[in-house]
């Protein structure tokens, strides 16, 4: 036996009744409860603010736990031993996934709030319902309906048929060029037609009608967390029970899974955040949107693990598993994809600022021409960019670890703030800023999560200790 698989055997790497981790879930459910009765409030209060403060801060959730279900699919796919001390972090952010479903219901009980789209169908249905009604009892209102579809006059006296449809979402002042100034001039000038505008717009939610229907986004929906769940928990158990067993066989299985993971992963992944992100605003569309999203629950993950993994650390609650050199090499995957997030980011930004299409620039136009959003849109560039790249880059500074969880709370926090900027311009058009229902709706969805997470942390132990690769894992040392 090996020095390091004498070091291995030597600890159980559980959590001891006596450390403050061992309550910490207890904590946060009490955040969370208290966040959750808040929230409740918040909903009594303003409805409409509630449905976007809680779907912002479950995304926030989501995204944890979607990095954390890639960190442990690409272990397994690539057999990678550096980091298999670390791996069980992931697992437990992984198996979050529970409670992630249930917390998922508000949003379910608020889409008619939350998403035009469903406003849209609902409207037709009630105007073709209207229609029939109307049409006999009077037949001449049906003559007044047809000619009206089909861009002809209607008969003198005929009344127009009655419509609930609300008004579609349209960029601020008139604009539809790169930027405020273009939208303004066009405006101006007697830009496009707000009519013609309407009519684009009822076009392409049209087409779009077999995709974005109730019925089809509940059944995604259960398809999205199936997976998730499925890989979370039979990952899980792998791992687990391969404490007790020690049979290699185990990591085989896993192994043998990751392909069809990776192909799982990223096909919710994308639909996910097409569905609960993207089409907030119907109209607008991005083919690189789920990548956005995929680069910044990477980040966030990497993040996650290098300052949760250090507090434990610092309890001697790993001893010996994970080291300096575990946290380096998080900090070059940190550093890594938060370089992706940047160029994911601007390529989508350059592409559509490059086509100035009216239906693709209204998303922008939302962030920069709207109250003070244009601030945290540059906020984010400096930010969530420009300062952590400087701060990460070094590799003095990824072995200092100090330093590196600076960097690590840095990036999380300006995660948040992202997200937040991801949702809430959806909300009134964005003219309204950070609300104590945001706060709440926050506190008690990550609350929630995070008391699942830290209380499996106490059942289990925090390191692989029956992985056949965790004596290489232990013995690890970058180049």
């Amino acid at each position: 036996m090996s020095a390091a698989e004498k070091a291995a055997a030597k600890f159980d790497y559980r959590i001891p009744a006596g450390s403050r981790w061992a309550g910490l879930w207890k904590l946060f459910g009490a955040i969370g409860a208290g966040g959750l009765l808040l929230s409740g409030i918040g909903y009594a209060v303003d409805p409409q603010r509630f449905a976007y403060s809680y779907l912002f801060a479950f995304t926030c959730a989501l995204t944890v736990g979607i990095g954390a279900l890639f960190f442990i699919i690409v272990e397994r796919l690539t057999s990678a031993g550096w980091s298999v001390s670390t791996r069980r972090l992931a697992e437990f952010f992984a198996m979050g996934f529970p409670a992630l479903a249930a917390l998922f219901v508000p949003v379910l009980l608020c889409m008619g709030t939350l998403f035009p789209w469903l406003h849209e169908a609902e409207a037709e249905k009630a105007e073709h319902h209207e229609t029939s009604s109307l049409e006999l009892a009077n037949p001449l209102i049906g003559v007044a309906h047809a000619q009206d579809h089909a861009g002809a006059p209607a008969t003198p006296g005929a009344q127009p048929p009655l419509t609930t449809r609300p008004p579609p979402r349209r960029p601020p002042e008139g604009g539809h060029g790169h930027g405020p100034r273009e939208g303004a001039a066009a405006a101006t000038k007697g830009g496009p037609d707000e009519a013609a505008i309407e009519a684009k717009e009822e076009q392409t939610l049209a087409k779009k009608a077999g995709y974005l229907n109730k019925t089809f986004f509940l059944v995604r929906v259960v398809l999205y967390f199936a997976a998730w769940l499925f890989m979370a928990f039979r990952y899980f158990a792998l791992s687990t029970g391969q404490d007790t067993t020690k049979d290699p066989s185990l990591t085989v299985k896993a192994r043998s899974f990751a392909p069809v993971s990776t192909i799982l992963f990223g096909l919710s992944l994308t639909f996910a955040a097409f569905d609960w992100l993207m089409s907030l605003e119907p109209s607008w569309f991005s083919t690189i949107y789920g990548v956005t999203f995929f680069a910044g629950s990477v980040v966030t993950i990497y993040a996650t693990l290098t300052v949760v993994g250090m507090g434990l650390r610092d309890e001697g609650l790993t001893k010996n598993a994970i080291t300096v050199e575990h946290f380096h090499d998080l900090g070059k995957l940190l550093f890594g994809f938060l370089v992706f997030w940047a160029y994911v980011n601007f390529s989508q930004f350059m592409l559509i600022w490059y086509a100035a299409l009216p239906e693709e620039t209204t998303f922008f136009h939302h962030r920069w021409d709207v109250g003070p959003w244009a601030y945290i849109s540059l906020l984010l560039v400096i930010a969530h960019f420009i300062i952590p790249f400087f701060l990460l880059l070094s590799r003095n500074v990824k072995r200092r670890l100090p330093a590196l969880r600076i960097g690590a709370v840095w990036l999380l926090v300006m995660h948040v703030v992202e997200i937040y900027w991801q949702v809430m311009p959806n909300y009134n058009h964005g003219e309204s800023m950070v609300s104590w229902i945001d706060l709440a709706c926050l506190a008690g969805v990550l609350g929630v999560y995070l008391a699942v997470v830290f209380r499996n942390m106490t059942l289990y132990p925090l390191i692989p200790v029956g992985d056949p690769r965790l004596a290489r894992s232990l013995a690890f040392e970058n180049a």
